[in-house]
């Protein structure tokens, strides 16, 4: 009895120091952000700063397009993911429910693109929309982070296969066709899993960093994760930690209150319960 309760208190100390571990990197940005910018590396330590101060802000927003590179990260964000479900959900209710010649050899096809490393891919993308005349615009970053799709159309077939298969053969038995099964029978069932994979994909496009970097050559159309690099200069000798830490916080936000906010279906779909 002393044993085990000592490996329950073992196991749960571990688990605080985890989590305090991995909170308090956003806890120190969060407290630099706030924290005047030539305060930043002083001597003295400080878990708060003793006069927080929204200077950061203002000097990011006043030195950079900031509010352009937040919009942007919103858009292409966005636009990823609508294109990805678009693509992945109907491919999975297919695979996983429709009968149609070379479905295996198709989905294994697709599966298998999540073998190769996208770093492969860059230099033919990179030559493909300049050729298209989409280098420098959006277009350039969505469409092809649209198409590396493989894990979501497995992920989407796996859990349409938990759905039983008499309820499709009770609708088509009811002249329900293909979409009618996928839109009034699949999806209400399996929108934790949507949901799951749409917080993975917004956070994936969110921060797209390399392939940003290479299409976006203006200023003002640069992701908050490209626009990031910009503060790594020094001005007039002064590393500007602060108002990096400013925009890297505004970076986090919204990904942190999308998982928030659908935290509940994402653990029911990691848990299995993509029908509740």
């Amino acid at each position: 009895m002393k044993a085990d309760r000592r490996t329950f208190w073992m196991v749960h100390a571990v688990l605080v120091l985890a989590a305090v571990l991995s909170v308090f990197p956003l806890f120190w940005m969060t407290t630099t952000a706030f924290t005047p910018n030539e305060l930043v590396l002083r001597k003295t330590f400080r878990f708060w700063p003793d006069e927080p101060s929204l200077a950061n802000f203002r000097t990011a927003f006043a030195g950079y397009p900031v509010a352009a590179w937040l919009w942007n990260s919103i858009l292409i964000a966005t636009l990823v993911t609508v294109g990805k479900l678009a693509i992945a959900v109907p491919a999975g209710f297919a695979f996983a429910h429709l009968r149609f010649r070379g479905r295996e050899a198709a989905f294994w096809t697709i599966v298998a693109t999540m073998t190769f490393p996208t770093i492969i891919g860059i230099v033919p993308l990179y030559v493909g929309i300049s050729m298209v005349g989409w280098f420098d615009t959006r277009a350039g970053v969505i469409v092809p982070s649209i198409a590396y799709i493989g894990f979501y159309v497995f992920f989407m077939r796996q859990s349409f296969r938990t759905l039983p298969r008499e309820m499709f053969e009770a609708a088509r038995m009811d002249a329900a066709g293909p979409f009618r099964q996928l839109l009034q029978i699949a999806i209400p069932n399996v929108l934790p899993s949507i949901a799951s994979l749409s917080v993975i994909s917004f956070m994936g496009a969110w921060n797209i960093y390399l392939w940003a970097l290479l299409v976006l050559d203006s200023p003002e159309k640069r992701t908050l994760a490209v626009g990031l690099k910009a503060f790594t200069s020094i001005d007039d000798h002064q590393p500007m930690w602060g108002p990096m830490m400013a925009v890297a916080l505004l970076s986090a936000l919204p990904v942190l209150l999308i998982f928030a906010f659908a935290q509940r279906f994402v653990m029911a779909a990691f848990t299995g319960r993509v029908g509740e």
